[in-house]
């Protein structure tokens, strides 16, 4: 019977005692993954870890930074309270009186403000068209409509139709012509008239519901009232409120498209406002004028062009019994728009404001001031501004009361707190049978040391000499620090009570007291927190350090064991090979043989 075989020539299983025997020579390289992917889990987990304490780090800082400036220095800042906040605020500085402020206001700062002394626009004659008076500040920007409006002479209606190139003068002749026995229009001096002779008219109204111009809104009609006159045969006028101007704000001031009163021969005029200097030149509109004064702070105004009264007015940005510095440098342009007289005076357009007037804390002589903000400078309070807002009744005051700001305080004491339990239990859980840094004696040894710091008493302090004495405990809300428990717990209302029983102390046993020569529970902990985040030397640093240097070795270790592995491959393949090629030469022998 001849011999059977199953390999590629012979029938032997080759590839399976090659694939087994590997396997059972993988030992070691499924070891060294696992020991790399047990230094990685504990690498993340120390990351974990180190930045709860970084945010414990910044936690304890945010306290602690009083020991560097005052501007940091939560225990030192402040807070105002009004019994009144529509008539007076205030903020305090950091580390200024706590106290009460009494005030009584008797008037508040009002800003200068300056008027033309002359209108600056030219006025209507009759020429000009209805619709051309479409300046953008013209009542109000109303822009004149072509359409109707409507007289009623004794009830009776009459109404008149106003075209796109109707002038004043044609509108005046549409109604003289219209054959209104006692009735007369005309425009004098910048005003429109409509003029009534009492023997013919015994009742005019001016508009009616079906208008569909605003003729008698432009030229400022629609309030008017009769007034008595001698003009035989009129008896009463009825005219334009305010004198109509032609002011066109998009026009230029040089070439005389503005219409301003003004000659304006010169190439350019320069003047300032305030510590602004400005230049009319060129094609520079009135609008455009306006808005670079309002746009330059330097101004300290804000001015506009009043279309009814025909002038200009400035408001001062700031109150105050103070003149707006009105001066031509360089022409007459201040002088020809009327904000300064022929002679040089410019204090005749203006009305100066008035300065705030204040008694403090019972005082009989009243602070007076060109402002309704009194920094410390002017009412010596130090640290303390002042915001006006209205005046007191006669005779009353309201309360200004300065306080220590405990609502940051605590929530640093709050966020500490947290971020301290964090890091403990982070510390915890990690090191804990089964996880990743269990047997990380360094990093518990660290976190025993912080639990114990927090249980310590700084010395030189008598009233509130340890955490458990200001509302920091563990456990049921207001029992002591106790070694074997864990996380802290805060009180605020007891701390807040220690807090207003003595600051200093309580200050000095967070953060310290460098005149006492007081160590500050906080500094310990924020030594020992820095020290183990110190990016040289620190504890997370040098063990990550050293897990990096694991995983490395590590990689190395499984590169050379997987070529190791491989190489062993190859040989058992060239093996198995050549004894498959040997047998299948046996297997083609031995059927040689049967057949002799």
């Amino acid at each position: 019977m001849p011999i059977q075989f199953s390999g590629l020539g012979s029938g032997l299983p080759i590839q399976e005692w090659i694939d087994a025997t590997i396997r059972n020579e993988s030992t070691r390289l499924y070891r060294y993954k696992e020991d790399k992917n047990e230094a990685q889990n504990a690498k993340s987990a120390l990351s974990s870890v180190e930045s709860k304490f970084s945010s414990l780090r910044f936690a304890i800082e945010n306290l602690t930074d009083a020991n560097l400036a005052k501007t940091l220095d939560l225990f030192e800042k402040r807070t105002v309270s009004t019994s009144d906040d529509t008539v007076a605020t205030a903020t305090a500085e950091s580390g200024s009186a706590m106290q009460q402020i009494k005030l009584e206001i008797e008037r508040l700062a009002t800003a200068t403000t300056a008027q033309s002394i002359t209108e600056v626009g030219q006025l209507i004659d009759g020429s000009e068209k209805f619709l051309d008076l479409s300046s953008a500040s013209l009542k109000g920007g109303e822009e004149g409509e072509e359409g109707t409006f409507s007289i009623y002479v004794d009830g009776v209606k009459h109404e008149f139709t106003i075209n796109e190139t109707d002038t004043l003068s044609d509108i005046v002749d549409n109604i003289n012509n219209e054959g209104i026995a006692g009735l007369q229009a005309s425009i004098e001096n910048g005003n429109f008239q409509l003029k009534i002779d009492n023997d013919n008219i015994g009742e005019l109204t001016l508009g009616s519901s079906s208008d569909s111009s605003n003729f008698f809104n432009v030229m400022n009609l629609s309030t008017a009232t009769a007034a008595n006159i001698s003009d035989a045969p009129y008896d009463q006028v009825y005219a334009s409120v305010d004198t109509v101007s032609k002011v066109d704000e998009e026009g230029a001031i040089l070439n005389g498209d503005a219409n301003l009163s003004g000659s304006f021969t010169e190439e350019s005029y320069t003047f300032k406002i305030g510590d602004a200097e400005f230049t009319v030149e060129g094609d520079l509109t009135l609008q455009g004028l306006i808005s670079r004064i309002n746009n330059d702070d330097d101004s300290n105004v804000v001015i506009s062009y009043d279309a009814r009264e025909n002038k200009f007015n400035l408001i001062s940005t700031e109150p105050g019994s103070t003149a707006i510095n009105l001066e031509d440098t360089s022409g007459d342009f201040l002088q020809q728009i009327g904000l300064i007289t022929a002679g040089g005076d410019s204090l005749s357009s203006q009305t100066l404001g008035e300065n705030a007037r204040v008694y403090v804390n019972g005082s009989t002589e009243a602070l007076e001031v060109n402002s309704n903000t009194i920094t410390s400078d002017i009412s010596g309070i130090i640290g303390v501004t002042i915001s006006l807002k209205d005046i007191t009744e006669a005779g009353e005051t309201i309360n200004l009361n300065i306080e220590q700001d405990t609502d940051k305080l605590t929530s640093a004491v709050e966020n500490f707190i947290k971020s301290f339990n964090s890091a403990i239990d982070a510390v915890d859980k990690e090191t804990s049978s089964g996880n990743d840094l269990y047997g990380e004696y360094s990093l518990v040894s660290i976190r025993n040391n912080l639990r114990s710091m927090v249980t310590d008493m700084a010395s030189g302090l008598s009233d509130y000499n340890s955490f458990g004495m200001i509302g920091i405990s563990t456990g049921d809300v207001g029992t002591s620090v106790e070694e074997e428990t864990n996380t802290l717990e805060f009180d605020k209302d007891e701390f807040l009570a220690a807090l207003k029983n003595n600051p200093s102390e309580v200050k000095a046993l967070l953060v310290g007291d460098s005149d006492l020569g007081i160590t500050g529970i906080l500094q310990d902990l924020e030594s020992v927190v820095e020290g183990t985040l110190d990016p040289v030397n620190g504890y997370f640093e040098s063990r990550e350090d050293s897990l990096n240097t694991t995983i490395a070795n590590l990689d190395n270790i499984l590169e050379n064991e997987e070529e190791r592995l491989e190489k062993r491959r190859d040989q058992l393949t060239l093996k198995y090979n050549q004894m498959d090629q040997y047998i299948s030469e046996l297997q083609s022998q031995q059927s040689a043989l049967s057949l002799l």
